[in-house]
Protein backbone atom coordinates (compact mmCIF):
# COMPACT_ATOMS: atom_id res chain seq x y z
CA UNK A 1 0.00 0.00 0.00
CA UNK A 2 1.11 3.66 -0.97
CA UNK A 3 0.49 6.40 1.39
CA UNK A 4 0.73 9.87 -0.28
CA UNK A 5 0.95 13.35 1.22
CA UNK A 6 0.34 16.43 -0.04
CA UNK A 7 3.12 19.02 1.99
CA UNK A 8 2.01 20.62 4.59
CA UNK A 9 -0.15 23.97 4.00
CA UNK A 10 1.86 27.44 4.15
CA UNK A 11 0.48 29.00 7.86
CA UNK A 12 0.70 32.74 8.11
CA UNK A 13 -0.12 34.97 10.77
CA UNK A 14 -0.32 38.48 9.56
CA UNK A 15 1.46 37.42 6.48
CA UNK A 16 4.69 37.24 7.40
CA UNK A 17 4.97 35.36 10.67
CA UNK A 18 7.33 32.14 11.15
CA UNK A 19 6.03 28.99 10.05
CA UNK A 20 4.52 26.73 12.65
CA UNK A 21 7.96 24.42 13.38
CA UNK A 22 7.77 20.55 11.25
CA UNK A 23 7.30 18.97 14.41
CA UNK A 24 4.01 20.72 15.17
CA UNK A 25 2.47 20.04 11.73
CA UNK A 26 -0.36 17.63 11.00
CA UNK A 27 1.62 14.08 11.00
CA UNK A 28 1.06 12.48 7.16
CA UNK A 29 0.76 9.18 9.20
CA UNK A 30 0.20 7.03 12.43
CA UNK A 31 3.50 7.00 13.94
CA UNK A 32 2.79 3.76 14.87
CA UNK A 33 2.77 2.31 11.15
CA UNK A 34 5.89 3.31 10.55
CA UNK A 35 8.16 0.19 9.28
CA UNK A 36 11.56 1.87 9.54
CA UNK A 37 12.02 2.42 13.06
CA UNK A 38 14.67 -0.12 14.40
CA UNK A 39 13.71 -2.04 18.28
CA UNK A 40 16.11 0.18 20.46
CA UNK A 41 16.32 -2.81 22.55
CA UNK A 42 17.19 -5.45 20.75
CA UNK A 43 20.52 -7.36 21.52
CA UNK A 44 22.93 -5.62 18.87
CA UNK A 45 22.61 -2.50 20.33
CA UNK A 46 23.47 -3.54 23.78
CA UNK A 47 27.46 -3.37 23.40
CA UNK A 48 26.50 0.36 21.41
CA UNK A 49 24.88 0.97 24.50
CA UNK A 50 27.33 0.31 27.10
CA UNK A 51 30.03 1.98 24.59
CA UNK A 52 28.14 5.53 24.66
CA UNK A 53 27.62 5.22 28.09
CA UNK A 54 31.03 5.02 28.76
CA UNK A 55 31.51 7.95 26.36
CA UNK A 56 29.17 10.19 27.53
CA UNK A 57 28.96 9.16 31.08
CA UNK A 58 25.43 8.80 31.71
CA UNK A 59 22.92 5.91 29.75
CA UNK A 60 21.85 7.43 25.96
CA UNK A 61 19.25 4.68 25.61
CA UNK A 62 15.77 6.95 24.50
CA UNK A 63 13.25 7.60 26.59
CA UNK A 64 9.41 6.44 25.29
CA UNK A 65 8.94 10.29 25.02
CA UNK A 66 12.30 10.59 22.82
CA UNK A 67 11.17 7.65 20.75
CA UNK A 68 7.95 9.76 20.13
CA UNK A 69 9.71 12.90 19.04
CA UNK A 70 11.63 10.20 16.62
CA UNK A 71 9.16 8.68 15.05
CA UNK A 72 7.04 12.28 14.67
CA UNK A 73 10.49 13.39 13.25
CA UNK A 74 10.93 10.93 10.52
CA UNK A 75 6.98 12.26 9.90
CA UNK A 76 7.84 15.65 9.18
CA UNK A 77 8.76 17.97 6.63
CA UNK A 78 10.33 21.52 6.33
CA UNK A 79 6.79 23.60 6.20
CA UNK A 80 8.95 27.54 5.14
CA UNK A 81 11.14 25.45 2.82
CA UNK A 82 7.96 23.19 1.36
CA UNK A 83 5.32 26.08 1.20
CA UNK A 84 8.24 28.23 -0.63
CA UNK A 85 7.88 24.74 -3.40
CA UNK A 86 4.00 24.70 -3.00
CA UNK A 87 4.62 28.65 -4.03
CA UNK A 88 6.91 27.87 -7.19
CA UNK A 89 3.96 25.62 -8.18
CA UNK A 90 1.81 28.40 -8.54
CA UNK A 91 4.08 30.84 -10.81
CA UNK A 92 5.49 30.48 -13.83
CA UNK A 93 8.42 28.19 -14.64
CA UNK A 94 11.64 29.17 -13.20
CA UNK A 95 10.17 32.43 -11.55
CA UNK A 96 10.25 31.22 -8.13
CA UNK A 97 13.85 29.91 -8.47
CA UNK A 98 15.00 33.96 -9.57
CA UNK A 99 12.97 35.26 -6.79
CA UNK A 100 14.78 33.49 -4.52
CA UNK A 101 18.04 34.05 -5.74
CA UNK A 102 17.47 37.74 -5.80
CA UNK A 103 16.58 37.44 -2.41
CA UNK A 104 19.86 35.61 -1.31
CA UNK A 105 21.83 38.08 -3.73
CA UNK A 106 20.41 41.39 -2.79
CA UNK A 107 18.24 40.83 0.19
CA UNK A 108 14.55 40.13 0.89
CA UNK A 109 13.67 43.49 0.33
CA UNK A 110 14.63 43.80 -2.79
CA UNK A 111 11.96 41.56 -4.00
CA UNK A 112 8.95 43.63 -5.04
CA UNK A 113 5.81 42.21 -3.60
CA UNK A 114 7.91 39.41 -2.16
CA UNK A 115 5.19 36.48 -1.60
CA UNK A 116 4.68 35.67 2.37
CA UNK A 117 6.10 32.50 2.01
CA UNK A 118 8.98 33.75 0.69
CA UNK A 119 9.14 36.31 3.29
CA UNK A 120 8.92 33.86 5.75
CA UNK A 121 11.77 31.62 4.61
CA UNK A 122 13.94 34.50 4.79
CA UNK A 123 12.76 36.27 8.16
CA UNK A 124 14.36 32.70 9.57
CA UNK A 125 17.66 32.36 7.79
CA UNK A 126 18.38 36.55 8.11
CA UNK A 127 17.98 35.63 11.42
CA UNK A 128 21.24 35.48 13.32
CA UNK A 129 20.42 33.01 16.44
CA UNK A 130 21.55 34.18 20.24
CA UNK A 131 24.16 31.06 20.08
CA UNK A 132 26.39 32.10 17.11
CA UNK A 133 29.95 32.38 17.50
CA UNK A 134 31.64 32.78 14.03
CA UNK A 135 34.98 32.75 16.04
CA UNK A 136 33.67 28.89 16.38
CA UNK A 137 32.52 29.00 12.93
CA UNK A 138 36.09 29.96 11.27
CA UNK A 139 37.87 27.56 14.23
CA UNK A 140 35.83 24.75 12.50
CA UNK A 141 36.71 25.73 8.87
CA UNK A 142 40.14 25.80 9.76
CA UNK A 143 39.56 21.89 11.18
CA UNK A 144 38.43 20.90 8.01
CA UNK A 145 40.94 22.33 5.90
CA UNK A 146 43.70 20.99 8.07
CA UNK A 147 43.21 17.29 7.34
CA UNK A 148 43.00 17.13 3.80
CA UNK A 149 41.98 14.42 1.32
CA UNK A 150 41.44 12.55 4.70
CA UNK A 151 38.26 14.39 5.05
CA UNK A 152 37.05 13.23 1.99
CA UNK A 153 37.77 9.67 2.35
CA UNK A 154 35.82 9.96 5.54
CA UNK A 155 32.85 11.63 4.79
CA UNK A 156 32.64 9.44 1.47
CA UNK A 157 33.39 6.11 2.64
CA UNK A 158 32.51 6.30 6.61
CA UNK A 159 29.48 9.20 6.50
CA UNK A 160 27.72 8.23 3.28
CA UNK A 161 28.40 4.92 3.26
CA UNK A 162 27.08 4.59 6.68
CA UNK A 163 23.79 6.48 6.15
CA UNK A 164 23.05 3.49 3.40
CA UNK A 165 22.30 0.90 5.99
CA UNK A 166 18.71 2.65 6.89
CA UNK A 167 17.18 1.60 3.66
CA UNK A 168 14.53 3.65 3.81
CA UNK A 169 16.18 6.95 4.63
CA UNK A 170 18.01 6.34 1.56
CA UNK A 171 15.34 5.63 -0.42
CA UNK A 172 15.28 9.59 -1.99
CA UNK A 173 18.75 8.54 -3.12
CA UNK A 174 17.24 6.00 -4.87
CA UNK A 175 14.31 7.86 -6.19
CA UNK A 176 16.31 10.21 -7.64
CA UNK A 177 19.43 8.34 -8.92
CA UNK A 178 21.30 10.69 -7.55
CA UNK A 179 24.12 8.15 -6.61
CA UNK A 180 23.68 5.02 -8.30
CA UNK A 181 23.41 6.26 -11.57
CA UNK A 182 25.64 9.50 -11.53
CA UNK A 183 27.95 8.40 -8.94
CA UNK A 184 31.00 10.53 -9.32
CA UNK A 185 28.65 13.39 -10.64
CA UNK A 186 26.78 13.74 -7.46
CA UNK A 187 30.23 13.48 -5.94
CA UNK A 188 31.48 16.65 -6.92
CA UNK A 189 28.25 18.51 -6.42
CA UNK A 190 27.80 17.35 -2.68
CA UNK A 191 31.53 18.44 -2.48
CA UNK A 192 30.86 21.92 -3.81
CA UNK A 193 28.12 22.14 -0.98
CA UNK A 194 30.67 20.79 1.71
CA UNK A 195 33.76 23.17 0.31
CA UNK A 196 31.33 26.42 0.63
CA UNK A 197 29.82 25.93 4.19
CA UNK A 198 33.13 25.08 5.08
CA UNK A 199 35.08 27.79 3.68
CA UNK A 200 36.51 30.47 6.88
CA UNK A 201 33.93 33.14 6.20
CA UNK A 202 31.98 31.24 4.13
CA UNK A 203 28.71 31.72 6.39
CA UNK A 204 28.76 35.09 6.15
CA UNK A 205 25.58 36.45 4.74
CA UNK A 206 26.57 37.80 1.52
CA UNK A 207 29.06 34.45 1.09
CA UNK A 208 28.70 31.27 -0.99
CA UNK A 209 28.14 28.74 2.06
CA UNK A 210 25.13 30.72 3.56
CA UNK A 211 23.76 30.80 -0.36
CA UNK A 212 24.32 27.02 -1.21
CA UNK A 213 22.63 25.75 2.51
CA UNK A 214 19.74 27.73 1.75
CA UNK A 215 19.87 26.24 -2.06
CA UNK A 216 20.21 23.12 -0.80
CA UNK A 217 17.37 23.19 1.83
CA UNK A 218 15.00 24.28 -1.64
CA UNK A 219 16.31 21.51 -3.41
CA UNK A 220 15.47 18.83 -0.86
CA UNK A 221 12.31 20.70 -0.76
CA UNK A 222 11.75 19.64 -4.12
CA UNK A 223 12.66 16.25 -3.89
CA UNK A 224 10.37 16.39 -1.76
CA UNK A 225 7.01 17.48 -2.82
CA UNK A 226 7.97 15.36 -6.28
CA UNK A 227 8.48 11.96 -4.08
CA UNK A 228 5.33 13.10 -2.17
CA UNK A 229 3.04 12.79 -5.21
CA UNK A 230 4.62 10.03 -6.72
CA UNK A 231 2.95 6.63 -7.05
CA UNK A 232 5.87 4.87 -5.65
CA UNK A 233 6.72 6.44 -2.18
CA UNK A 234 5.12 4.52 0.47
CA UNK A 235 4.77 7.35 3.71
CA UNK A 236 5.61 3.72 5.88
CA UNK A 237 8.97 4.92 4.91
CA UNK A 238 8.51 8.18 6.63
CA UNK A 239 8.29 11.36 4.92
CA UNK A 240 11.07 11.66 2.44
CA UNK A 241 14.02 13.75 3.39
CA UNK A 242 12.56 14.24 6.91
CA UNK A 243 13.90 15.98 10.02
CA UNK A 244 15.44 13.24 11.85
CA UNK A 245 17.00 12.25 8.83
CA UNK A 246 18.04 15.56 7.87
CA UNK A 247 19.21 15.70 11.66
CA UNK A 248 21.17 12.77 10.83
CA UNK A 249 23.12 13.84 7.97
CA UNK A 250 24.54 16.72 10.22
CA UNK A 251 26.07 13.96 12.52
CA UNK A 252 27.30 12.77 9.70
CA UNK A 253 28.91 16.11 8.67
CA UNK A 254 30.33 16.13 12.45
CA UNK A 255 30.97 14.03 15.31
CA UNK A 256 30.81 11.19 12.32
CA UNK A 257 33.30 12.71 10.98
CA UNK A 258 35.39 13.81 13.85
CA UNK A 259 35.48 10.05 14.36
CA UNK A 260 36.40 8.70 11.71
CA UNK A 261 39.08 10.98 11.30
CA UNK A 262 40.12 10.15 15.04
CA UNK A 263 40.44 6.42 13.70
CA UNK A 264 42.96 7.63 11.68
CA UNK A 265 45.05 8.78 13.99
CA UNK A 266 44.23 13.06 13.94
CA UNK A 267 43.98 14.73 17.49
CA UNK A 268 41.84 17.16 17.56
CA UNK A 269 41.21 19.56 21.21
CA UNK A 270 37.63 20.08 22.73
CA UNK A 271 37.35 23.15 21.06
CA UNK A 272 38.20 21.74 18.11
CA UNK A 273 35.55 19.43 18.01
CA UNK A 274 33.35 21.77 19.61
CA UNK A 275 33.89 24.14 16.52
CA UNK A 276 33.13 21.40 13.65
CA UNK A 277 29.97 20.96 15.58
CA UNK A 278 28.87 24.41 16.05
CA UNK A 279 29.55 25.46 12.61
CA UNK A 280 26.98 22.54 11.10
CA UNK A 281 24.90 23.32 14.41
CA UNK A 282 24.22 26.68 12.26
CA UNK A 283 24.66 24.80 8.61
CA UNK A 284 21.69 22.56 10.19
CA UNK A 285 19.47 26.00 11.30
CA UNK A 286 19.89 27.54 8.05
CA UNK A 287 18.87 24.17 6.54
CA UNK A 288 15.57 23.59 8.43
CA UNK A 289 16.53 21.13 10.77
CA UNK A 290 14.32 21.80 13.87
CA UNK A 291 16.37 23.02 16.60
CA UNK A 292 14.96 21.26 19.36
CA UNK A 293 16.05 18.15 17.47
CA UNK A 294 19.59 19.87 16.53
CA UNK A 295 21.96 18.99 18.91
CA UNK A 296 24.03 22.26 20.87
CA UNK A 297 27.45 20.62 21.41
CA UNK A 298 29.38 17.34 21.07
CA UNK A 299 27.89 15.81 23.64
CA UNK A 300 24.61 16.31 22.67
CA UNK A 301 25.85 15.45 19.12
CA UNK A 302 26.94 11.87 20.43
CA UNK A 303 23.39 11.00 22.24
CA UNK A 304 21.68 11.91 18.73
CA UNK A 305 24.19 9.70 17.15
CA UNK A 306 22.66 7.08 19.78
CA UNK A 307 19.87 7.53 19.14
CA UNK A 308 20.26 7.21 15.38
CA UNK A 309 22.57 3.89 15.89
CA UNK A 310 19.85 2.52 18.25
CA UNK A 311 16.21 3.25 15.84
CA UNK A 312 18.00 2.48 12.19
CA UNK A 313 15.95 0.79 10.46
CA UNK A 314 16.62 -2.45 8.19
CA UNK A 315 19.22 -2.56 5.92
CA UNK A 316 17.41 -3.77 2.07
CA UNK A 317 18.23 -4.33 -1.37
CA UNK A 318 18.62 -0.30 -2.12
CA UNK A 319 21.41 -0.15 0.60
CA UNK A 320 23.88 -3.08 -1.48
CA UNK A 321 22.81 -1.06 -4.70
CA UNK A 322 23.55 2.41 -3.56
CA UNK A 323 27.01 1.16 -1.46
CA UNK A 324 28.28 -0.68 -4.71
CA UNK A 325 27.72 2.23 -6.54
CA UNK A 326 29.36 4.57 -4.48
CA UNK A 327 31.91 2.24 -4.19
CA UNK A 328 32.51 2.16 -8.28
CA UNK A 329 32.83 5.68 -8.35
CA UNK A 330 36.79 4.95 -8.09
CA UNK A 331 36.39 2.56 -11.48
CA UNK A 332 34.79 5.11 -13.36
CA UNK A 333 36.49 7.61 -15.79
CA UNK A 334 40.00 5.77 -15.62
CA UNK A 335 41.37 5.78 -19.08
CA UNK A 336 44.99 3.98 -19.67
CA UNK A 337 46.59 1.26 -17.84
CA UNK A 338 48.00 3.10 -15.53
CA UNK A 339 44.76 4.97 -15.10
CA UNK A 340 42.49 1.82 -14.31
CA UNK A 341 45.01 0.62 -11.85
CA UNK A 342 45.40 3.25 -9.53
CA UNK A 343 41.34 3.36 -9.67
CA UNK A 344 41.39 -0.85 -8.89
CA UNK A 345 43.70 0.97 -5.94
CA UNK A 346 41.75 3.20 -4.36
CA UNK A 347 38.71 1.06 -4.96
CA UNK A 348 40.61 -1.59 -2.49
CA UNK A 349 41.89 1.23 -0.02
CA UNK A 350 38.36 2.74 0.57
CA UNK A 351 36.91 -0.65 0.63
CA UNK A 352 39.02 -1.25 3.09
CA UNK A 353 38.63 1.28 5.48
CA UNK A 354 34.77 0.86 5.19
CA UNK A 355 35.43 -1.96 6.82
CA UNK A 356 37.89 -0.92 9.55
CA UNK A 357 35.33 1.45 10.69
CA UNK A 358 32.00 0.07 10.53
CA UNK A 359 32.72 -3.22 10.40
CA UNK A 360 32.51 -6.29 8.09
CA UNK A 361 29.07 -7.19 8.84
CA UNK A 362 27.85 -3.47 7.48
CA UNK A 363 30.38 -3.62 4.77
CA UNK A 364 29.05 -7.22 3.46
CA UNK A 365 25.01 -5.69 3.55
CA UNK A 366 26.92 -2.58 1.55
CA UNK A 367 28.29 -4.75 -1.26
CA UNK A 368 31.89 -4.12 -0.29
CA UNK A 369 34.61 -6.92 -1.15
CA UNK A 370 36.65 -8.25 1.67
CA UNK A 371 40.34 -7.23 1.31
CA UNK A 372 42.70 -7.28 3.49
CA UNK A 373 43.36 -3.32 3.28
CA UNK A 374 41.03 -2.90 6.15
CA UNK A 375 44.01 -3.43 8.20
CA UNK A 376 46.13 -1.06 6.57
CA UNK A 377 44.45 1.93 8.02
CA UNK A 378 44.71 0.88 12.12
CA UNK A 379 48.10 0.15 10.82
CA UNK A 380 48.98 3.46 9.59
CA UNK A 381 47.22 5.29 12.86
CA UNK A 382 50.30 5.64 15.08
CA UNK A 383 52.20 6.93 12.43
CA UNK A 384 49.94 9.49 12.05
CA UNK A 385 49.30 10.29 15.70
CA UNK A 386 52.90 10.84 15.88
CA UNK A 387 52.96 13.39 12.75
CA UNK A 388 49.78 14.83 14.63
CA UNK A 389 52.02 15.06 17.89
CA UNK A 390 54.94 17.35 15.65
CA UNK A 391 52.20 19.50 14.23
CA UNK A 392 51.02 20.21 17.45
CA UNK A 393 54.54 21.19 18.86
CA UNK A 394 55.43 22.92 15.84
CA UNK A 395 54.31 26.77 15.61
CA UNK A 396 52.51 27.47 12.00
CA UNK A 397 51.78 24.10 10.98
CA UNK A 398 48.15 24.56 11.31
CA UNK A 399 48.62 27.39 8.38
CA UNK A 400 50.62 25.74 6.29
CA UNK A 401 48.40 22.87 6.37
CA UNK A 402 45.44 24.79 5.88
CA UNK A 403 46.96 26.62 2.64
CA UNK A 404 48.04 23.08 1.71
CA UNK A 405 44.23 21.67 1.74
CA UNK A 406 43.12 24.89 0.15
CA UNK A 407 45.65 24.97 -2.63
CA UNK A 408 44.71 21.05 -3.28
CA UNK A 409 40.56 22.16 -3.88
CA UNK A 410 41.19 25.46 -5.58
CA UNK A 411 43.22 23.14 -8.17
CA UNK A 412 41.10 20.19 -8.52
CA UNK A 413 37.16 21.36 -8.28
CA UNK A 414 36.82 23.60 -10.98
CA UNK A 415 38.19 20.48 -13.58
CA UNK A 416 36.49 17.94 -11.67
CA UNK A 417 32.96 20.02 -12.30
CA UNK A 418 33.69 20.91 -16.07
CA UNK A 419 35.11 17.05 -16.40
CA UNK A 420 31.89 15.86 -15.32
CA UNK A 421 29.57 17.95 -16.29
CA UNK A 422 28.36 18.50 -12.48
CA UNK A 423 25.17 20.90 -11.76
CA UNK A 424 26.74 22.71 -9.02
CA UNK A 425 23.08 25.55 -8.73
CA UNK A 426 21.40 22.58 -6.73
CA UNK A 427 18.17 22.27 -9.05
CA UNK A 428 16.58 18.68 -9.23
CA UNK A 429 15.79 16.74 -12.47
CA UNK A 430 12.79 15.85 -12.28
CA UNK A 431 13.50 13.08 -15.75
CA UNK A 432 15.98 10.89 -12.87
CA UNK A 433 13.26 9.77 -11.07
CA UNK A 434 12.27 6.10 -11.37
Amino acid sequence: MVLQQEPTPFVSVSGEERIMTSMMQELPLDPAKLNRVGNPNRAEVRKVRTLFRWILGSDPHPTPKQMTVIRESILSGDPLADAVVAMYGRLPAGEGRKLLDQALEHGIDTVSDAPAELRSLFKQIDHEPIWLDRELLRLGCEVSYRVGISGELVLRNMSLMGGYLAGAAAKPLVFTGQLDRMANRRLVETGKFWMDVNTPGGLERDKEGFKSAVRVRLMHAQVRNMLVKSDSWDMRWGYPLNQWDSMGTILEFSVIFLTGLRALGYLFSRREREAVVHLWRYVGYLMGVDERILPTNEQDSMRALYHLIATIGDSDDDTRRLGEALANASLQGREGWLQENIGKLEYTLRAGYTRYILGDEAADKLGLPRTLTKYFWPAQAPLRMGAELVRKATPGSNRMLMWVGEKARKNAFPEQVKKLKADTTFTPVKKLFR
